[in-house]
């Protein structure tokens, strides 16, 4: 199987437009990875030459049309194929039109067509056609396979269908935003609309800062750059003769409001209203309004109870909670077995009830908060480094270790709450490893260290991979509020006080976020807990 292939069609768009899925399901077969898609219903009645395959394509509404069919067929289907349609040689003036060569990024391994032409010259001459190829499409192989769709061919036409239809709107300059995170369907029909409206410059603005922080599961978004890397990528595989500019923006309108030069913006159906809010701003700024293209929102077919029904960013960060976020990093030191996981996170983000149901799975849990008790408790060794620390004035009349007076000191001087910790975290480790050991005894497989300090004491060694669970910070005062019966100024600084969910997730493997009902929760851990056991095994 193919990890990149180039898919040539050359029918006319009228007869493909309701072959959309089979071809689609065909190519998957083929590869794996990134499909290229070229439309050229020129080549059912031109030779094969170097300068056929960048023959120009009007923009039409037939186009437009399959163009979003295509993309909208290829999430129905719910698959990994990272879809890519061509649109450099298509324009609303293609007698004027100056081809350019398209560079792909992924190395091209099959070419798929629907069109016998190409099986037959395939036949009489495989490098003669590889090398007209390679003067259209970057990085193409030298050792080309070929692979002919199964989908019957229509009746030739001696017209060109652009020829025939009206040819629509494009513009110098075209602009459009949003987060771009987790490119996907959606981006890709946006950013091709912007592309096709497109004939000099398409300026992108991409969210950033706090603004990004109103989404759901924020803290699982791509970093900006990894963002722009992405539509960078994208927007000069499919139209290389555009200039592309990407702008970070914090407000509603970004350079919509500072470039008098634009003339088109792009928006969906959910943020059509925000398009308009420009246009006045612009007036009032004495800049022209934006003639406004508006994309519909996109099913999502595959989505589940508790996502958008429509493709959406957010809906495929859910997805990611319990998977494999970053690679689990070989660990000589450790035996295999058990297999050591940690569980952290900050305070109120249901990291005891991850581990229930973990322990409901079969893993056997050591809890470090309740092995700090121990650990303070009389005659244990920290006992008397801190008493000898702090003096006898953190003793209460039973001569054990007053946590609450010991707090009130070490919570208000930062330089003393390190001491503390410099005491009890190595006296914690400790005793965590003695539990460890009695569980490998007993032949336990799986056995999950829960620890809200394991980062910041770092303990992160003793273990072969870290979960973290988070919730927003909204909800995690709500808990403190309800459950801890805190005043939501000292829910606030007890947060604060605290590594933040990105700081954690960042050097974590897995995140769970247990910010929704119970039920929801739990199929995320026995997600995670199902793809732990297939790492284990593959080990």
């Amino acid at each position: 199987m193919a990890k990149a292939g180039l898919l040539i069609l050359t029918q006319p768009l009228s007869h493909l437009h309701s072959l959309i899925l089979p071809i689609i399901k065909q190519a998957s077969v083929v590869v794996s990875d990134t499909l290229y898609v070229f439309l050229q219903p020129a080549l059912q009645n031109q030779q094969l030459s170097k300068s056929t395959f960048l023959y120009p394509l009007g923009f039409t509404k037939e186009l437009q049309s399959f163009v979003k069919e295509f993309y909208l067929n290829s999430s129905r289907l719910c698959h990994n194929l990272d879809i890519r349609i061509l649109l450099s040689h298509i324009s609303s003036n293609p007698s004027a039109h100056i081809a350019v060569p398209y560079s792909l990024k992924k190395e091209v391994s099959v070419l798929l067509s629907d069109s016998v032409k190409f099986q037959d010259s395939w036949m009489q001459g495989k490098n003669s056609l590889t090398d007209i190829l390679k003067t259209s499409f970057s990085n193409i192989k030298s050792d080309l396979s070929f692979s002919l769709l199964s989908i019957g061919s229509a009746e030739s036409s001696s017209s060109s269908e652009s020829e025939v239809l009206e040819l629509l709107q494009t513009y110098p300059n075209v602009v459009l935003g949003g987060t771009f995170d987790q490119l996907h369907t959606g981006h890709k029909v946006l950013l091709t609309e912007s592309c096709l409206r497109c004939d000099k410059k398409l300026t992108v603005g991409i969210t950033d800062g706090e603004r990004n922080k109103k989404k759901v599961l924020w803290e699982l978004m791509e970093p900006y750059e990894v963002r722009w890397q992405k539509v960078d990528n994208f927007v000069k595989e499919v139209k290389p003769n555009i200039v592309l500019e990407a702008v970070k923006i914090f407000d509603p309108f970004g350079p919509t409001i500072t470039d008098p030069d634009l003339q088109c913006i792009v928006v969906s159906d959910e943020t059509k209203a925000g398009g308009a809010s420009v246009n006045e701003e612009r007036i009032k700024r004495g800049f022209s309004s934006l003639d406004m293209v508006t994309i519909e929102l996109i099913e999502d077919s595959c989505h589940a109870e508790d996502e958008e029904s429509k493709i959406s960013s957010s809906s495929y960060r859910k997805r990611l909670l319990g998977t494999l976020l970053t690679q689990v990093p070989v660990k000589q030191h450790l035996d295999k077995c058990p297999y050591r996981l940690a569980i952290t996170g900050g305070i109120a983000s249901g990291k005891s009830n991850v581990c229930s149901e973990l322990e409901k799975l079969g893993a056997k849990i050591v809890n470090c908060d309740l092995l700090g008790h121990k650990a303070y408790a009389k005659g244990m060794p920290a006992y008397h480094k801190i008493i000898q620390e702090f003096g006898n004035s953190v003793l209460g009349e039973d001569e054990e270790i007053a946590r609450p007076k010991l707090g009130q000191i070490v919570f208000n001087d930062k330089s003393k709450l390190e001491k503390l910790n410099s005491i009890v975290w190595p006296a914690i480790r400790q005793l965590a490893e003695e539990e460890i050991s009695g569980y490998k005894k007993a032949g336990a497989k799986v056995v999950v260290l829960e620890a809200a300090v394991l980062l910041e004491a770092g303990w992160d060694d003793m273990v072969h991979e870290v979960w973290t669970t988070f919730v927003s910070a909204e909800e995690a005062i709500r808990r403190l509020i309800t459950r801890n019966k805190f005043n939501k100024e000292d829910a606030q600084k007890r947060l604060d006080s605290q590594i933040s969910n990105v700081d954690r997730i960042a050097r974590s493997n897995v995140a769970i976020c247990p910010e929704w009902e119970f039920e929801v929760t739990r199929k995320q851990v026995e997600k995670a807990w199902s793809l732990l056991q297939k790492r284990i095994t593959q080990a």
